[in-house]
Order: structure tokens, then sequence, then C-alpha cells
């Protein structure tokens, strides 16, 4: 974990009657933005930071800042099952009495890895990651981190399904809701083509490019499926997206763009990496990474990407696996 994060400044009105809220996280991308949206009976919430001292601080301060009370806020819209975006839901939810929403094509995601199938997802991991080649005590470092997150996801929300190409009232405006897989499973992002507005979780932001990676029991070829969400984000035209992190996007095609290419020469990248011999996915990852300058929970992502990449090569068939080897086609 990264030193303590800054506090985060007052909510700021991005869009009529929208308002950014950075809640600082104990991880290197410090703040996670979440959004009040201000409806004509009451606030719908978006996302929420884990659950832990730096969001039990950050949230009532922010709520009192615009004269929120808990109980205006009617609903909480979970936009993926990351601990970062939900994991203060269930306090939050306790103290609103809010009901919670999630996609629907998430929810098997939420279960696996915070839900019933938690227990095992520790063991997993270790499994996963050396099967990749990495040092077995590395592994169960790296698998720690998950137990640890645990606690900052507890109490779990009572969560109901948002169903993909269903439409949402938030804040007053209607929203398409749009399943667009890669970063997580299910992730999705809600649409308003009346303002030309996106709010796009993790799908998109503006300064790095959100994680795409393979985890035990995810879809198999999550950079696949991201491409094509780019591509379906794309196509929307939207003239400003509401991130998860980071500056709000207005070019939004553009930076679509952008990442693609970043993708396309990370691709080559890991080809050049396997080299005439072939590598395992985590000696490629270390060739990519600067690793050891990588806190754990960035050598985790790193190495959970690099073999996003390897599964995509492999369906190219510009890669191919043999055992635990990963050779150029």
């Amino acid at each position: 974990m990264s030193a303590r994060p800054p506090v985060a400044q007052p909510p700021t009105e991005v869009v009529p009657g929208i308002y950014l809220v950075q809640i600082p996280i104990p991880i290197p991308l410090r703040f996670v933005n979440c959004y009040l949206l201000r409806g004509p009976s009451g606030w719908t919430l978006v996302d929420t930071g884990f659950h832990d001292d730096l969001a039990r601080e950050a949230w009532p301060r922010a709520l009192d800042y615009l004269g929120i009370r808990p109980q205006d806020i009617q609903q909480i819209l979970l936009t993926h099952y990351h601990p970062d975006h939900m994991g203060a839901a269930g306090w939050l939810q306790e103290l609103s009495g809010a009901p919670a929403y999630l996609p629907e094509p998430e929810m098997e995601q939420f279960e696996r890895f915070w839900g019933e199938g938690a227990a095992e997802m520790g063991p997993r991991q270790i499994a996963f990651f050396t099967a990749q080649g990495m040092d077995p005590d590395l592994a169960r470092a790296l698998a720690a981190l998950h137990d640890h997150t645990l606690a900052m996801v507890k109490p779990l929300p009572a969560v109901r399904p948002l169903p993909d190409g269903s439409r949402i009232t938030l804040g007053g405006a209607k929203f398409e809701v749009i399943w667009t897989p890669g970063h997580s499973d299910g992730l999705a992002v809600f649409w308003d083509p009346a303002r030309s507005l996106l709010l796009a979780g993790d799908m998109l932001l503006a300064t790095i490019t959100p994680n795409v990676s393979v985890w035990p029991g995810c879809r198999p070829n999550p950079l696949a499926d991201y491409l094509a969400s780019l591509e379906r984000v794309s196509r929307l035209g939207a003239r400003l997206a509401l991130p998860g992190h980071r500056a709000v996007i207005h070019a939004v095609a553009e930076r679509a763009a952008e990442i693609a290419a970043h993708h396309a020469d990370r691709l080559n990248r890991v080809v050049a990496a396997a080299g005439p011999e072939g590598a395992t996915a985590w000696e490629i990852c270390r060739r990519i990474f600067p690793v050891e300058a990588l806190t754990l929970h960035q050598v985790r992502f790193a190495v959970a990407e690099t073999l996003a990449h390897l599964v995509y090569l492999c369906a190219e068939g510009r890669m191919r696996r043999e055992g635990a080897r990963y050779r150029q086609s």
C-alpha cells in the first residue's frame, strides 16, 4: 500500500447537477472519482471508494458540504466490482437505506471475489501466478492482498442487477446501461444521449490506461473484449466522459483511439519480449515492466495484464503456448 493519500478537495460541479467527489484510496492511484447526481427528490451516488478510514472521513465531509443527509441518497450505482469502486457501498447503504445497483454481467465476479467464492480466491491466485512462472513466495504475497482487501469491502451491499441495454434514471436524467467488458467482466458505462454524456467508470481514463487483466475464472480473452468495448464507446459520439480516476475526458473518441494504439504497441512489445527462445508470462512481464520498482499491488496487475496480451496474441495466432512458456509463431 502507498503512503496515506492527501485529503480530497470539496466536491466540484462538473456538469449541472453532477458533482465529482474524489475519495482518497490507499493504493498508488490515490483517488477514485465518485459522483453525486442531484434529482428532483433526492440524490444518486455513483461508486464509493474502499470501506476504510479514508472513505469514512471523506464521505461525511462531502455530503455535509452539499447539504446532503444520508437519507437523501435515493440509490447507489456501482460501475463494476473492483473494491475501490464498491468497497464502501454496504456501509453507505446502511447509512442511507438506499438500494444499490450493479451491472447484471458483473454479478458473477462480485460473488467470486467478495461473496461466496472469496475464501477460494487466495489459493486460486497462488496456483494462477505460479503457473505463469512466478516464485511461490511472491505468488503467496500477491494472493494475500486479496485477503487484506476483503476487510475493505465489508459489509457487502445488497445489490440489484442492471441488465445491459436497460435504462435507469440518475439525477433526473435517463441513462442507458451499456455493457463494456474488458477492464472487468461486467463493467458497464451509463450513457445520456440527450447531453452526450458518458459515466465511464474505468472504461476510459485520461492520462493512464485502464488495467486489462486475466484472473482466475474470468472471461477467456479480456483484451479482445476491451478493444471491442472501445469501439462501441467510440461510436456513441460522446462529448464528455466522467471517468473513475483522474481528469474528465472531453475528446472521448480520440482518447479511445489513443488507448487502442497503446495496446497495439504493447502487443508488439510482448512478442519481442518473448524472444526467440520463448518465455513464461512472468519472465515477459519482468522484461516489460519495472517490477522491482512497483508495489505488490502494481506487480499483481502487471503480470495479469501481461497475460491478457499473451492470451490475445495466441488467439490471433501471433504466439503459441507450450506448457508454461509462450513462443513466437
